[in-house]
């Protein structure tokens, strides 16, 4: 299994880079790609914006980290560029979600052995990660529309996760919610 981590977008409604923001006195990507090594240890990040402040922190992390050029195109751009990077079975995660636990992936992954595509929830929210089969690879790859429209051809099977999968630091008001949740 891989999970791929996208971290290349630009952070514009957070003003400045969220995954570079502190969160238990280190940037914050370094709380999601933690864990995500707690569940396997072929992790790839998908930088772009500011890739070398983001290469810089992620050097002795355990991820390997890949360039995408074209990520101002959009997610679906750094997305692509990290499933290319896998021939396995695979996990799609954005970085701003420090707070996803080890459960939340390892019961996503379960579900996998039943079903092509599994995706955690929280409470009826469609959060991370979404985890696809190998043989997804190719058909995403030469898909034309969102990921939203891919997933709605296909039953995902759903994990009921953590706060976590969902929670991300999209807004400083977020941030702030995790900060809080992080104490606690």
């Amino acid at each position: 299994m891989t999970v791929i981590v996208l971290a290349a977008g630009q952070s514009a409604r957070m003003g400045e880079n969220k995954l570079l923001l502190p969160l238990r006195g280190r940037p914050l990507i370094l709380s999601t790609i933690g864990t995500t090594l707690e569940f396997t240890d072929d992790v790839v990040v998908v930088t772009g914006h500011e890739r070398e402040r983001m290469e810089a922190v992620l050097k002795d992390c355990g991820a390997r980290a890949i360039y995408c050029p074209d990520y101002m195109k959009g997610q679906k751009y750094s997305t692509m560029a990290g499933i290319r990077e896998t021939d396995d079975d695979f996990a799609i995660l954005p970085g701003d979600l420090p707070l996803i636990t080890a459960d939340d992936l390892a019961g996503t992954y379960e579900l996998l052995s039943s079903h092509e595509i599994s995706r955690a929830i929280y409470q009826g929210i469609p959060g991370h990660p979404v985890m696809f089969r190998k043989e997804h690879r190719d058909k995403l790859l030469s898909f034309d529309g969102t990921m939203k429209e891919y997933l709605s051809l296909y039953d995902v099977a759903a994990y009921n996760g953590s706060i976590g999968s969902v929670l991300d630091a999209d807004t400083p008001q977020r941030y702030q919610e995790i900060l809080s949740k992080a104490k606690g």
